[in-house]
């Protein structure tokens, strides 16, 4: 097949790992082209060497959002450009992720079999995202969903066209816990509720000393955090540490990983960390029962709830035993998520 990818960019985020990975993994059978919406100077995930890259940074969505005429332009020259791709490309399939290239994949011409996927919970960004995600997927003729939490968000003639697809997951290592480092990683973003995470780590490290907070990932809220950080007198316990181009071999030494999540789609980076193989806390986040169960390996914790979050990182903290037993059954559980599973799942609904 002739497959297109679009994407926002191929910079960090968690749709964005997802899309290279499918991408790198199709490349192997397929003719597989990747259009990112913007200048990234670096792409973090690996990707094939099979796959093309068709850069349309030229009409960045996100920065020329700022400013509403930019904005205007920059829609009508993605639509007119994605079209001619298309058009010379001539997809079988076109793959789309997150809401604005799925916009494009909707009503830009040609394009093959229009799929697009849901990488989030949509009730919980706002009304006009989830309508705008609606007004596309109408047009879709098919809608991956990571769970049926989230399918189920919808009026009945977008649930009918939805399939339950789940992420493909890989890691470069295993855990090899050793340090009394706990750590977290993700978009410094207000879903990803990082100022509950310090001020739950204040708590636990009044009573639990010589532990120390890594946080890995970029985002708007770098400036707060780091002021959250100084204001609780964490400095030196608590470490903003940006992007790295191996987080797996960052973080394996770590004690435990910690989601603090206010909600999420599907969380790579806590699946991540479960097949690693390390110890997780986790943020009961709506769908986390449809996605993890019972049994998978995993401290789960109320949203939002400061003192149960800091409780938990306790009782993994001194209990070596309770540690060792999540972590086998973490990376037993996230094992049905490896690439050389879940990919043929995705192919086949192609």
């Amino acid at each position: 097949m002739r497959i297109l990818i679009l994407i926002s960019s191929l910079e960090g985020g968690g749709a964005e790992r997802i899309a290279t990975r499918v991408a790198s993994a199709l490349a192997e059978k397929h003719n597989v082209h990747i259009m990112p919406f913007s200048k990234a100077s670096t792409n973090p995930y690996p990707l094939s060497k099979k796959v093309k890259v068709n850069n349309a940074g030229l009409f960045d969505l996100r920065k020329s959002s700022r400013i509403p005429y930019r904005y205007m332009i920059s829609i009508f020259y993605a639509y007119a450009y994605l079209s001619i791709v298309r058009l010379f490309f001539r997809p079988d399939v076109t793959l789309s992720f997150l809401n604005k290239p799925n916009l494009l994949n909707a009503f830009a011409w040609g394009g093959g079999k229009k799929i697009m996927s849901e990488r989030n919970n949509p009730s919980k960004k706002g009304e006009a995202h989830f309508l705008t995600a609606c007004k596309a997927y109408n047009v879709a003729d098919k809608i991956f969903f990571q769970s049926e939490t989230v399918r189920d968000m919808f009026p009945e003639d977008i649930r009918r066209k939805g399939v339950i697809v789940p992420n493909p997951v890989e890691v470069s290592c295993k855990a090899e816990g050793q340090s009394l480092r706990i750590v977290a990683s993700g978009r410094l973003r207000p879903q990803k509720n990082f100022p509950l995470l310090i001020k739950a780590f204040s708590r636990f490290e009044s009573s639990h000393p010589g532990h120390t907070l890594h946080i890995y990932g970029k985002g708007p809220q770098e400036k707060e955090l780091r002021q959250l950080v100084r204001d609780l007198s964490l400095e030196g316990k608590v470490f903003l540490e940006g992007y790295v181009d191996d987080i797996h071999g960052a973080i394996k030494d770590a004690m435990m990983f910690v989601l603090s999540s206010d909600f999420e789609g599907m969380p790579n980076a806590l699946l991540e960390a479960m097949m690693m193989g390390l110890p997780c806390v986790s943020t009961s986040f709506e769908g986390s029962r449809e996605l993890f169960g019972d049994t998978c390996g995993c401290l789960f914790v109320p949203v939002g709830d400061e003192t149960a979050l800091s409780d938990a990182m306790g009782r993994l903290a001194v209990d070596e035993k309770l540690r060792k037993s999540l972590s086998e059954r973490a990376s037993r559980f996230a094992d049905r998520f490896s690439t050389e599973k879940v990919i043929p799942l995705w192919e086949k609904e192609l």
